[in-house]
């Protein structure tokens, strides 16, 4: 099977849509520390299909709420702005490549995508760390691989069971099969969707973060939530072998180990509440 080049790769990365406007919008006032939540609740209000995911899942039983939300605004009060902000980014990227063109199971990805969110913002929240976009990032770090899938179906198909036949991170057969990685092609496409310059570098660098220049704590605390999901049986499907955590990654945000234990006992408990979003939003 013939490899593109890095050129075409490139190229194609550049050619796939942007964000609708709306979408945008909703995804700028979410990252927007100075924004209010009557400014989101605005622009999810316009969207009437993001408007009912998020009344659907606000309803379901996880919440349990006594009576029924039957307005975004009432949601926002009820479960506050960083909660609803984070439903509206993840319904929002779970739409925006809905479906695969190869066996590849989307619905695992996104699940350790999920997790990889709640355990960097988790991570962030217990060090203290005043950084932003921690679950943008942790969330968008593999969308690469949605974008290799999307782009190039048949060779992407290759590159999964390569590293399942030899036991490899996938990063490592997607570099055989197209010189770039899903990190290096997840930064682009961060680009292409006008992200702003930290959570770009931290998707592109999630593997390598002492690489990153714009925002080496974002970075750093990626690749930490990215390594934890696996350590909690949340990694994904595709990928014949967990990633080793990155040099520096835990010396970077000064982890203790009684905090790395805490973080992951965090996330064994969000398990239920992951399942039953991604259910949700995959009906």
């Amino acid at each position: 099977m013939e490899k593109p080049d890095v050129r075409e790769a490139i190229a194609n990365v550049r050619n796939l849509p942007t964000l609708p406007t709306l979408l945008g919008q909703i995804l700028v006032t979410a990252l927007d520390p100075d924004s209010s939540a009557l400014d989101l609740g605005r622009y999810i209000a316009a969207d009437q299909s993001l408007s009912a995911t998020l009344l659907k899942v606000v309803n379901s039983a996880y919440y349990g709420f006594y009576r029924q939300i039957t307005s975004v605004t009432t949601a926002i009060v009820i479960l506050g702005f960083n909660e609803v902000r984070n439903l509206v980014l993840t319904a929002s990227a779970f739409r925006a490549f809905p479906k695969g063109g190869t066996s590849y199971e989307r619905v695992q990805l996104w699940r350790h995508s999920l997790a990889a969110a709640i355990a960097t913002e988790r991570t962030a929240k217990l060090l203290a760390l005043d950084v932003e976009g921690t679950f943008v990032s942790g969330l968008l770090h593999d969308i690469g691989k949605v974008a290799l899938d999307t782009l190039y179906p048949e060779i992407f198909r290759e590159a999964v069971q390569k590293s399942h036949d030899e036991a490899v991170p996938l990063a490592e057969a997607e570099a055989f099969y197209f010189d770039l990685d899903h990190a290096e092609i997840g930064g682009l496409l961060a680009e292409h969707w006008n992200m702003p310059a930290p959570i770009v570098d931290a998707v592109r660098n999630h593997h390598d973060p002492g690489a990153a220049s714009e925002a080496p704590q974002l970075a750093y605390l990626t690749s930490l939530g990215n390594f934890l999901t696996y350590q909690c049986d949340l990694g994904e499907s595709g990928n014949g072998a967990s990633p080793d955590l990155p040099d520096g990654s835990r010396a970077g945000c000064a982890v203790t180990e009684p905090q790395w234990s805490q973080v992951c006992e965090s996330l064994e408990g969000a398990k239920e509440r992951i399942d039953e979003l991604l259910g949700i939003m995959a009906a």
